[in-house]
């Protein structure tokens, strides 16, 4: 057996498990990870396991002092203990020692060596088919026939359907390590969380855990959690048994540096600039343009930064990114850097505004979302360094606030922005528009009503060319017209989105009236005037003709209104299940929560009340994740919800409705959707298409395992759907779903041409 550390070992059993079957079919397998990540230990716990079960030999040879190419095969004969002292080339000494007998080789630390440690285990494995080598590197040995193993942080999260005191693995070595350092160290239950978040922060890597963890002798973990901004001066001490490069955080990290080319080094402190996942546009735009692509390559290759081919995107551990803005700071770069990433996502910001109306709004909406962290960040450099791009940038954000669901957000940067002074006429007036509409949609008129006036004053002086008072001037009729109609003033609000309707048209930005065409046609439904659908079906052949969803959806929703109001319940299910379907990729609250409410006031009136009422239920968790609710919409949408709730209270009793309400808010956002565009065949209770699935095999016999293999899914995510099966249904047992299936055998299909995802 190989020696290994005499602290105890904590988790990795899964991942423990993954390299025992590399090790079975593979001579080659390299362990690669950032600095810390637990690479070393895991490897020797790794190859003891393997050498227990197969009864081999094994060593473990450290490279970590070797920085001469031609001490590499020395290194090894002395590692094994080889008495050689004659001037066979070492190579040949090892080779002969291990000829014909199955062994294992650790061979750790190799990124420095890179090149010359490729070559010699290369020749090893061409000279000795039963030779194993277990390498761990920064990067790939880019070998023939290499597994590669990346060693993944370790998690802080619970695991699912273990007790509650077993503790993440990111905890438990947390505190086996406080532990040894005090022991009388002990984790209250209300700690647990604390210890998490602190994991967490510290990426989950086993070295920074560790020297964490002897802080906890002074300091709690509260207290230690807070100091992290210092991480690199206060994770220090250690292991004096460990090697100089790990006694400290800095000196891993330092490590991993050096390895780098000054090109290399350059894009780390660059890229430290993210906050949260990056594309290669961005990294470009933060490099000044510079041909990034195979620096960042490398980056990648040697654990500095993690790649996700999915989405194409990348992302660097807090730990490595703090580390490069520390040394950006020290060389004078930060504030360019900064800069240069404030340009670059407002940029990004002001492109989806322009090209908004089109076929491209969902991937549009996407980007913004996985870009929310760098929006965030730019917003914070702006309010400090440049009000108006500050204001400028806000009001490019509308649709990720507005229509991502992030409505409290932009609101909060609202007050922030628009509290800065200096800022000029022509920046803040297109702010406090926007400001009014995040407002409107959390029902808050006075608000709303506040920020409309300020703007009027303010485009009034003068300082705006006619072509944006003419913009601007849309938008304030616009925002009027919904202000009066969510106070329950339709007549009022006609006349206002009139007027906007046509300065739209007249300064030829016709999809600039789609909001007020559509909204007119809810005006006019609450006044039960006739032809109150003429101006939702102009917007909803105009978003047809340019492929625009978005609007698309929220005409149909209008359209659904007025057959609601005029009693064709038939028309105004069909509209807003459409609604529903064209809104698929935009994860929408506002527009998904309206569709969702005629759905639920339709299956009401039909008698479907146990579906209506989980569909309330599912709704009324959506709108309060935005701060939102119905009648924030006006008094005549909330009528409408009331009275529909009026007739599920009777149909179902109260206890009846309150347990259906109840569970529809256990389902997201999408099982919600799913619930909706069902067929109406009476043994859906309530099941998405996806449990459907599961519950199906759950018939048939399988485990969950078996079922996540099938469907390609994680056991954990089956776990989940297994549970709300059994909270939809009302069951305790497995037995019961299969008994359940059985006695409704047909499955739930999706409209015509719509596939349920």
């Amino acid at each position: 057996m190989i020696r290994e550390p005499r602290s105890v070992f904590v988790g990795r059993q899964r991942e423990l498990a993954l390299l025992q079957g590399l090790l079975d079919v593979a001579q080659l397998v390299t362990l690669t990870g950032v600095g810390g990540a637990g690479k070393t230990r895991l490897s020797l716990r790794a190859a003891n396991l393997y050498i227990e079960t197969t009864g081999i030999d094994g060593w473990f040879v450290s490279l970590e002092s070797v920085h001469d190419a031609q001490r590499l095969p020395r290194a090894v004969v002395r590692a094994m203990g080889l008495a050689d002292q004659s001037a066979r080339d070492p190579l040949d000494v090892v080779i002969e020692a291990l000829r014909d007998r199955p062994a294992v080789l650790v061979i750790d630390n190799c990124e420095h060596i890179i090149d010359a440690a490729a070559a010699f285990i290369d020749e090893l494995l061409v000279a000795l088919p039963d030779l194993t080598v277990l390498a761990t590197s920064r990067r790939p040995l880019e070998l023939d026939g290499e597994r590669v193993f990346a060693v993944p942080p370790l998690s802080a999260e619970p695991v699912i359907g273990l007790v509650s005191d077993v503790l993440p693995d990111a905890v438990s070595l947390l505190v086996a390590r406080a532990r040894a350092a005090d022991a009388d160290f002990e984790l209250g239950p209300q700690d647990a969380e604390a210890a998490a978040e602190l994991c967490r922060a510290l990426d989950g890597l086993p070295l920074a855990i560790e020297l964490a963890a002897t802080r906890l002798r002074t300091l709690s973990i509260t207290d230690l959690t807070s100091r992290l901004s210092s991480r690199f001066t206060l994770l220090r001490g250690g292991s004096r048994t460990a090697v100089s490069r790990q006694r400290t955080l800095r000196a891993v990290v330092d490590w991993s540096y050096e390895l780098c080319t000054p090109a290399q080094r350059e894009l780390w402190c660059a890229l430290s600039v993210f906050a949260g996942p990056f594309d290669l546009a961005a990294a470009s735009a933060v490099a000044d343009g510079a041909d990034v692509l195979d620096a960042l390559d490398e980056l990648v290759a040697q654990s500095v930064v993690e790649a996700d081919p999915e989405t194409g995107r990348f992302r660097m551990l807090e730990t490595i990114r703090r580390y490069g803005r520390d040394r950006a700071e020290e060389d004078g770069r930060w504030p360019g850097l900064t800069r240069r990433h404030l340009d670059h996502y407002a940029t990004v910001a002001a492109e989806s505004c322009e090209n908004w109306y089109g076929p491209g709004q969902a991937e549009t909406i996407a980007r913004l979302r996985a870009d929310r962290a760098e929006v965030q960040a730019a917003l914070t450099t702006a309010s400090a360094v440049d009000t108006d791009q500050a204001l400028d940038l806000f009001t490019s954000l509308r649709y990720l606030f507005a229509v991502g669901g992030f409505i409290p957000e932009g609101r909060a940067w609202a007050g922030r922005l628009l509290a800065l002074p200096g800022a000029s006429p022509i920046h803040r007036v297109p702010a406090l528009v926007n400001a009014a509409w995040l407002a409107l949609l959390q029902g808050d008129l006075t608000e709303a009503a506040r920020r409309l006036d300020e703007a009027e004053e303010q485009a009034s002086d003068g300082a705006l060319t006619t072509e944006r008072l003419a913009a601007i001037r849309v938008e304030v009729h616009r925002w009027r017209g919904t202000l009066a109609n969510f106070s329950g003033r339709p007549a009022d609000a006609v006349g206002e989105f009139e007027v906007s309707i046509r300065v739209a048209q007249e300064c030829g930005h016709p999809e600039e009236a789609l909001l007020a065409q559509f909204q007119l046609t809810a005006a006019l439904s609450h006044l039960t005037q006739p032809g109150a659908s003429r101006f939702a079906s102009e917007a909803l052949a105009y978003s047809e003709a340019v492929g625009d969803n978005w609007m698309r959806a929220h005409a149909q929703w209008a359209l659904a209104l007025a057959a609601f109001v005029e009693n064709d319940l038939d028309a105004a299910d069909r509209l807003a299940r459409q609604g529903l379907v064209d809104e698929r990729g935009f994860d929408d609250p506002v527009g998904e929560c309206l569709m969702l409410e005629v759905v639920s006031w339709v299956e009401a009136e039909r008698g479907a009340a146990e579906r209506a009422a989980t569909l309330l239920g599912a709704t009324d968790a959506r709108w309060r994740s935005i701060g939102s609710s119905i009648w924030a919409f006006g008094p005549h949408l909330g009528g409408h919800h009331d009275r529909c709730v009026d007739t599920l209270r009777r149909l179902l009793a109260e206890k009846g409705y309150e347990r259906f309400f109840a569970r529809g808010g256990d389902l997201g956002p999408v099982e919600a959707v799913a619930l909706a565009l069902e067929e109406k065949t009476g043994g859906t209770a309530g099941l998405s298409a996806r449990e459907h699935e599961v519950a199906m095999r759950i018939h048939r016999g399988m485990s969950n395992r078996d079922i996540a293999d099938e469907l390609v899914l994680s056991v954990r995510t089956v776990d989940t759907h297994v549970q709300r099966i059994l909270g939809k249904l009302g069951f305790t047992s497995r037995t019961q779903i299969a008994a359940w299936y059985e006695a409704t055998l047909p499955a739930p299909q999706p409209l015509a041409g719509q596939p349920i995802t």
